[in-house]
């Protein structure tokens, strides 16, 4: 088992009050399980259900393709 850390580029859509909202977040994990347990953690932190929450992908991007800016900093750190 790799302890390589990476940046997950993960997708997903959720129902809040009937309304449909789609979401794209960057999370630095070791695996694929951690990554998407992270995201679901944060947005479950707003009174949002896991069973209302869809992940519709997951995947390993570099730095350069990753959009958050604090994401970026981090991995260009080490």
């Amino acid at each position: 088992m790799s302890t390589e850390i990476q940046i997950y580029k993960i997708s997903g859509k959720y129902t809040k009050r009937f309304q449909k909202f789609q979401f794209t977040k960057f999370v630095r994990a070791t695996s694929e399980a951690n990554a998407i347990e992270k995201v679901l953690s944060v947005i479950t932190s707003v009174r949002l259900l896991r069973r209302k929450i869809t992940i519709t992908e997951t995947k390993i991007v570099s730095i350069d393709e990753c959009d958050d800016l604090f994401i970026r900093s981090l991995s260009q750190i080490e």
